[in-house]
């Protein structure tokens, strides 16, 4: 039998059709198919998360937790959610258990937790499902009352080789990224912000404009008029829930207002409320349910560092915050900043007596030019 290879019509004897094959069929055939694979995938589907979070109580602790830090909140439902995979127990049952017996719940936790030291899981994210564990039966009012101990839970295992960039190395890094991570690093290790400062987990809130008080456009052209320019950080980005600014030095200045012209030349708009880094379509980005909000996500904010630093250095993002503590460190011992204006800057309450002077919530113009 002939098989044919085409998709033109064929003048062929009525005699001769069965005799003839063609392929013609299996493509239409194979393009139907894959057109109802990509319609499947268009439905969304249903995540772990919506799943755990369609239970009430699970969603009423889960929201009770974000109130002081959705973060938080998320890596605790994340963990819960491992602990009862491990176990192979759903935490509604986990809670029920603990209401009737918690002497059994107490040894399922010291269980797990010689379980996890002997896959050599790090102290630290022992305690963490732990302490995660532990807030879910407390939403039920269960409460342990053992003392659990978990060796060595002061250490980090990870960070035991990590040390500080060289001024070297840190060039190097810069002249490696693009402008927006370039704006980026400069914030983190020229003014000492957290990543989380520029743009919250679930993209809702970051740095804006506005919060740069000393920037200004003028003619389409965005510059400082102090050296070094100041940058607040309002309470709702700070982690110690508490207002405070910093300063951005002269180099990661012309960093950051190289970015910013970069979108002003592109059309864009920049208004008080426009944040200062933005998921501007020049750069690749996959948001998911981030789609469409103004601000970038931290988990973007971070990626965007270790791109600049792969494969040439293998350090965490938060790396360049701890270069910036340390060159504040270095100007303290030359007696060339106070204490407690690096603890300010850092985005620390300090002592005692840093709640009436430097926490205060409006600072003198003389205080502000003396830390300038």
């Amino acid at each position: 039998m002939k098989r044919v290879n085409t998709i033109k019509p064929l003048a062929i004897a009525d005699e001769d059709r069965r005799a003839v094959r063609s392929d013609v069929g299996n493509k239409l055939t194979y393009n139907r198919t894959i057109y109802t694979k990509t319609q499947q995938t268009i439905r969304k589907r249903q995540t772990k998360k919506s799943k755990l979070l369609a239970d009430p109580d699970i969603k009423r602790w889960y929201e009770n937790v974000a109130r002081g830090s959705p973060n938080t909140a998320e890596i605790n439902l994340r963990r819960l959610s491992k602990f009862c995979e491990d176990h192979q127990i759903k935490p509604m049952q986990l809670a029920k258990l603990g209401t009737k017996d918690i002497r059994t719940v107490t040894d399922l936790l010291q269980d797990h937790i010689s379980w996890m030291e002997s896959q050599g899981k790090a102290p630290q994210y022992i305690k963490g499902t732990i302490t995660a564990v532990k807030s879910w039966l407390h939403h039920f009012d269960v409460f342990i009352k053992r003392r659990i101990k978990i060796a060595n839970v002061d250490s980090t295992p990870t960070l035991e080789k990590e040390r500080v960039p060289l001024r070297e190395e840190l060039v190097e890094l810069f002249s490696r990224a693009n402008l927006r991570a370039g704006a980026i690093m400069s914030l983190v290790a020229k003014a000492g912000l957290r990543p989380e400062v520029l743009g919250n987990y679930n993209a809702t809130d970051g740095l804006m404009i506005k919060d740069l008080p000393e920037l200004v456009i003028k003619e389409g052209l965005a510059t400082f008029t102090n050296k070094p320019p100041r940058i607040a950080v309002r309470k709702t980005l700070s982690k110690t829930d508490h207002e405070y600014f910093t300063f951005l030095t002269d180099l990661g200045a012309k960093r950051l207002a190289a970015y910013l012209n970069e979108r002003l030349v592109s059309g864009e708009q920049l208004t008080p409320e426009s944040p200062v880094i933005a998921p501007f379509a020049r750069y690749v980005r996959n948001r998911g349910e981030n789609k469409g909000k103004r601000f970038v996500e931290t988990i973007t904010i971070r990626h965007d560092i270790q791109k600049a630093m792969r494969p040439r250095f293998s350090w965490r993002p938060y790396v360049l915050r701890a270069f910036f503590d340390t060159q504040l460190l270095i100007a303290e011992s030359r007696a060339k900043i106070a204490h407690d204006f690096r603890v300010f800057f850092m985005g620390h309450k300090g002592s005692m007596e840093a709640k009436y002077t430097t926490n205060k919530g409006i600072l003198p113009e003389i205080l502000i030019d003396e830390m300038r």
